[in-house]
Formats: structure tokens, C-alpha cells, sequence
């Protein structure tokens, strides 16, 4: 099968079109409504105008017979304005969100290069002006000192400031991530901001807090809330939270109502969650690991159950049976996701 290719700038900017076609016959559709006749460029003309009492009562009826056709077609265009304006919208924020996300990796990296050369010309602050003091027995028998410096190589070059921003490499729009960070190089905060270049844009802004659970000085848990501004408007806000037992509930809220998951770990290295959707509909997942790189997968919902097995780590899944939660059989094929 083919794959489908859609260009959602196109369709956005075909909605554009399709309005101000709607807005140009607009007046024409409202004037005729009261079996006015107007000339191309929209001007109101009277019977003396046309010279001729019976060809203008010819030409308003005309314009008062085509009113409720015209109208129609402009509901029409309205209608389908929306459509293109819709698809183009969602698949602009699918896209977007993925190409904001490898933005984010690639800025991650340059961080974490930043870190690594950060580590290692503190390192050598640390070493360059050491050195190690010996004695030895010179030829003539006597006991001298010595030294050698612990550094022996070149210098290191001091890495600079961190990077804190990255832009995308797409020639049409434009794809900027900026980062926050603190006194210990950790992203406490970072910004995407996605254009088409036609007027769409998508802007996702998250924030990071950081804990040490067990005292050792590490960082154990990494919770966030994510804000996310859609190409139409939409805001949506995700907000992860992690318990004192290991347990952590994320919650996404938008213009629909709340979706909660709560995410249990479980002694083998699976889990077992629970997630209740704005409707008030509950779906349960749980994955079991059954050796180093597999495992299966439940989820049980509204519209029945779904086993899986794959590997629980890499997040591969392959369908292996299907029970809908009604009498009607429902067939199904393995998929591997």
C-alpha cells in the first residue's frame, strides 16, 4: 500500500482561499436576498441605471432566484474552509510535536557533550599544577628529590558557556528549543516553538523538578508539567507526580475534561496502571516481564481486551489475541507495534 503524503500547508492555506472566496460572493449573495442588481465590482445599480424597467425587473429576479443556491454554496465552502483548516491543523501538530521532540534530543546532546568537557577541563584545573614528589639515589650516591607533573598532556580549552538554545534544520518555518538551566547543568525548564511558515504555529514549554530520594546525592526521580499550545488555540497541560513508593499519576487536562493515569511498579520490572479518561471510562495495563528482553502486555478496556508480547524495555509490542467486551465478534490480525 502506498503511503499517504499530505502537505498541511497547502490545505491551510487552501481554507484561506476557500474563505475569501466565500467573502467576495458574500455581499452579491446578501444584496440579491433583496432583488438588488449589482455590477463586478459590487455596486448597488437601480432600474434607471439599466435603462430598461423590464430587463431590470429580469436581472433582479435572476439575483433573488440565485440568493438561496449562492447561500447554500457558501455554507458549503464554510464547511469545507473548516475541514482542510482541521487536517491541516492536526497533522501540523503531529508533526510539529515530533520534530520539536528531535530538536529536544539534539539540544540534550550538545548539553551533555557541554557536561562532559565541563568535567574534563575541571579535571585538569585539578591535575595541571600537581605534581608527584620522589627521591632517587643520584650516580654519585647521593639522595636527591625529584618531581614530574601529574599532567603531562596539552592543556584542555575551557568549554565556554552552556548551550541553551538549537535550532531546526527545516528549510520552510521555523523550529527553535530553548533551555533553563541550574547551578548543576540540569534542564530545569525548555521551550519549543514550531511555525509552518504559513501562520501555524505550535509551542510546547515544559518544567523539571528533581529529587533525591535516598540521600545519596544522585537524582532519583525527574517529575514535570508540560503546557502545550496547539495550532488552533487548544491548551493542553500534562503533569507528572511521583510518590514516595515508587508510584507516579499523570494527568493531561485540555478543553475535553481530565485524563489521570497511575502507574504502579511492580516487583518484576513491570507495571500496573490505571487510566481513567474525561468521559469517565477506565483502562487498565499491565505488563509483566518474563525474561531479559520480553514480556507481555493486558490492556483491558471499554471496547474489550488486548495481549501483547514483546519487550517490555524497548516498548515493541506485537497483538496476539483480541477479546471484545461485547457478543459481537470483532476479527483482528497481529500487529506489531
Amino acid at each position: 500500500m502506498a503511503d499517504l503524503v499530505l502537505d498541511y500547508a497547502l490545505l491551510h492555506r487552501l481554507a484561506g482561499s476557500l474563505r475569501e472566496l466565500k467573502s467576495k460572493i458574500e455581499f452579491d449573495v446578501e444584496t440579491g436576498s433583496r432583488r438588488s442588481v449589482v455590477t463586478a465590482d459590487g455596486t448597488v445599480v437601480d432600474s434607471g441605471q439599466v435603462g430598461n424597467a423590464a430587463l431590470y425587473g429580469t436581472l433582479s429576479a435572476f439575483f433573488a432566484a440565485c440568493h438561496t443556491p449562492f447561500k447554500d454554496s457558501m455554507e458549503l465552502l464554510d464547511e469545507l474552509a473548516n475541514t482542510f483548516e482541521s487536517i491541516a491543523k492536526a497533522y501540523f501538530d503531529l508533526d510539529a510535536d515530533i520534530a520539536g521532540k528531535v530538536n529536544l534530543d539534539r539540544l540534550r546532546a550538545s548539553i551533555s557533550g557541554w557536561q562532559s568537557d565541563t568535567a574534563a577541563y575541571e579535571h585538569y584545573l585539578d591535575l595541571k599544577d600537581r605534581e608527584i614528589a620522589f627521591q632517587y639515589y643520584d650516580q654519585d650516591g647521593n639522595l636527591v628529590d625529584g618531581s614530574v607533573p601529574v599532567w603531562s598532556g596539552d592543556p584542555v580549552p575551557e568549554p565556554g558557556d552552556p548551550p541553551t538554545s538549537i535550532d531546526g534544520t527545516s528549510p520552510v518555518g521555523g523550529n527553535n528549543t530553548t533551555a533553563v538551566l541550574d547551578d548543576d547543568g540540569n534542564v530545569i525548564s525548555e521551550t519549543t516553538t514550531v511555525t509552518s511558515g504559513d501562520g501555524l504555529t505550535f509551542t510546547e514549554t515544559t518544567e523539571f523538578t528533581y529529587r533525591d530520594t535516598d540521600g545519596d546525592g544522585k537524582i532519583d526521580v525527574v517529575d514535570y508539567t508540560t503546557t502545550i499550545t496547539h495550532s488552533d488555540g487548544m491548551e493542553e497541560r500534562i503533569e507528572r507526580k511521583t510518590n514516595d513508593d515508587g508510584s507516579f499519576v499523570v494527568t493531561s487536562t485540555t478543553d475535553d475534561g481530565t485524563t489521570t493515569s497511575t502507574v504502579t511498579p511492580t516487583a518484576d520490572g513491570g507495571s500496573h496502571q490505571v487510566t481513567v479518561d474525561h468521559e469517565g471510562e477506565t483502562t487498565t495495563t499491565d505488563i509483566v516481564v518474563t525474561g531479559p528482553d520480553s514480556g507481555t502486555k493486558t490492556v483491558a478496556g471499554p471496547d474489550g481486551t488486548e495481549t501483547y508480547t514483546g519487550n517490555p524495555h524497548t516498548g515493541e509490542w506485537t497483538l496476539v489475541s483480541e477479546e471484545p467486551s461485547g457478543d459481537d465478534h470483532v476479527p483482528w490480525t497481529s500487529v506489531t507495534m
